[in-house]
């Protein structure tokens, strides 16, 4: 590239002598070969300087290789250094924005945001550069500015400017949204029929046109170098199997986890701007959110679809948690915390959702580490942070010890793991029928939670007591009800020693709450049960008209 430049540079007076014997000096060697680099920086040091100004233009910076990029960089930085009549004028996507920042630390972004006359007219030109014009008409050529604008919103084209000891360098930046309108068109006029290019632009509409510059992409991510390709992959597994969207500091934190080391190690914990080189334009960081996001919905969908492409993501997703969870750091820490205590960026994340992951997928790691955590977890910060998200506003003075009782097999029927619930039955060490600070039991939160496979685990223990209300009088057969949870309902109503007419603190009884909330079926098999007396329901619910119960008396 710099030789390149170099030659312009020379064709306009021509090649001085220093230059001509650098590459007679290299040609005498066996063989020949080319110049080079420092000596070719050298070269170009000598051209610059009897110039009086001179502009160095590089496109799409972010295809060099990431090798060849530094010592790109390094050139040019040394360079500008002793010739400060050069303007560096650099393009590339985002994610290279932290390498130029090292190297030009001054550097300032400034924003180009372009109209939606801008995108046509870039259109327009493909069009009309069409190399296949018989594969073309009007009708098809009206579609394509239609739909491509349509389907691809927002587009946008950022520039940077670079400044720096009075010399301007600009960096420009195509953002993620406008390159997807040339991948775009590139997919429609590759084909060469009409039928074919508009059956292309509809696989556009459905969200299903990039599929070839996604896979072309992964394989580069894959090519990376070192550990560039692993921190690649597994960026896209976590944003494409994550139970909400991360933000920066989440994901950072999570590919910073060793599984099964003791601590965390700061120094293990990349920065969202390796992670975003490592994607390769895949990804991006909202500004305003600081969250991160796969560059399109189509991505999602195509990651999704190609499941071979990541090995068991939700065990591995589940075992990062747990291993955060396990720090002695995360462990050494209160079990209630106020708001501003919580500066461990993944905490609320693996606390909430390492369950909903080891129910997908769990291995021997998950379980082990799962056992772990679970042992004293009524103390665990982690357990608190659960509960909190039962109430609609997480208010951390509400939640103020509501994790008093909250063990480990409350924990596991809670999240509905039925392998890690196994687990611990099998160690002898639980009391089934404990309750928590508000008197729910583990058969309790597994049917609360819609658990039936948990439900089904412990109702099989010689010891269990399936019956117990809780402070607001509900039993977990009445939730099994209120969730229209027909499955778990049979199984309770199985059971003798479940009452199926317990009211709770307000008087409502199963009954009553399947009949108001339309449960037709669970109304009907409530009844079958025989040692129901629809009358004392009547009288009770206060919330039931006479016609719901009826009705449900004469579906039975």
């Amino acid at each position: 590239m710099l030789g390149a430049i170099l030659k312009q540079l020379l064709e306009r007076d021509g090649i001085p002598e220093p230059v001509r014997q650098a590459f007679r000096k290299e040609k005498r060697g066996f063989g020949g070969r080319a110049v080079q680099l420092l000596d070719l920086v050298n070269i170009l040091k000598t051209t610059v300087a009897s110039l009086a100004e001179v502009f160095i233009c590089i496109d799409a910076l972010d295809e060099c290789l990431p090798d060849n990029r530094r010592e790109l960089l390094e050139s040019l930085q040394d360079i500008i250094k002793a010739s400060p009549n050069v303007r560096v004028f650099l393009s590339g996507r985002p994610h290279i924005w932290g390498e130029i920042k090292r190297y030009f630390p001054e550097a300032v972004m400034i924003p180009v945001i372009p109209t939606v006359g801008d995108i046509e007219r870039y259109l327009e030109m493909r069009l009309d550069r069409d190399t296949t014009p018989g594969a073309m008409d009007d009708n098809l050529r009206a579609e394509i500015m239609r739909v491509i604008p349509g389907t691809i919103s927002q587009m946008c084209v950022e520039t940077v400017t670079l400044a720096s000891i009075g010399i301007l360098r600009c960096w420009l930046t195509i953002e993620y949204r406008f390159l997807l309108v040339s991948l775009n068109i590139d997919a429609v006029l590759e084909e060469v029929t009409i039928h074919q290019r508009k059956k292309k632009l509809d696989q556009m509409i459905q969200g299903n046109g990039l599929r070839d510059a996604y896979s072309a992409t992964l394989g580069r991510i894959k090519a990376q170098k070192g550990s560039k390709s692993r921190l690649g992959m597994e960026v896209l597994m976590w944003l494409s199997h994550s139970e909400r969207p991360l933000n920066a500091d989440e994901l950072c934190h999570a590919l910073g986890v060793e599984v099964g080391s003791a601590d965390l190690n700061s120094q293990n914990i990349p920065a969202i701007e390796t992670l975003l080189g490592c994607s390769l334009g895949l990804v991006t960081v909202e500004a305003s959110s600081y969250t991160v996001r796969l560059v399109h919905y189509t991505l999602q969908e195509y990651l999704s679809n190609n499941t071979d492409l990541f090995h068991s993501p939700h065990s591995m997703i589940a075992e990062v948690c747990l291993t955060y969870l396990n720090f002695r750091s995360i462990r050494d820490l209160p079990p209630i915390l106020d708001r501003s205590q919580l500066t461990t960026p993944l905490l609320k994340y693996a606390s909430r959702y390492w369950g909903k992951h080891a129910r997908r997928e769990t291995t021997e790691g998950v379980n082990t580490l799962a056992l772990r955590l679970l042992d004293g977890f009524d103390k665990h910060v982690s357990s608190g942070i659960l509960l909190s998200h039962n109430f609609d506003n997480w208010d951390w003075e509400l939640c103020r010890g509501i994790s008093v009782g909250f063990a480990g097999l409350h924990g596991a029927a809670y999240l509905g793991v039925v392998e890690v619930a196994a687990a611990l039955l099998e160690m002898k060490k639980w009391d089934l029928d404990a309750t928590d600070v508000e008197g729910n039991t583990a058969i309790s939160w597994a049917a609360r939670k819609g658990h039936g496979a948990m439900v089904k685990i412990l109702l099989g223990q010689e010891d269990v007591t399936p019956d117990t209300a809780d402070k607001e009088g509900q039993t977990p057969f009445l939730w099994a009800v209120k969730l229209g949870n027909e499955d778990v309902v049979k199984m309770l109503l199985e059971r003798e020693d479940v009452a199926p007419d317990t009211a709770d603190k307000d008087g409502r009884t199963p009954l009553s709450w399947a009949a108001s909330d339309g449960y037709g079926d669970i109304v009907k098999m409530i009844l079958e049960r025989g040692d129901v007396l629809p009358t004392l329901q009547m009288k009770t619910a206060k919330h039931l008209s006479r016609g719901q119960l009826s009705q449900g008396m004469k579906m039975s």
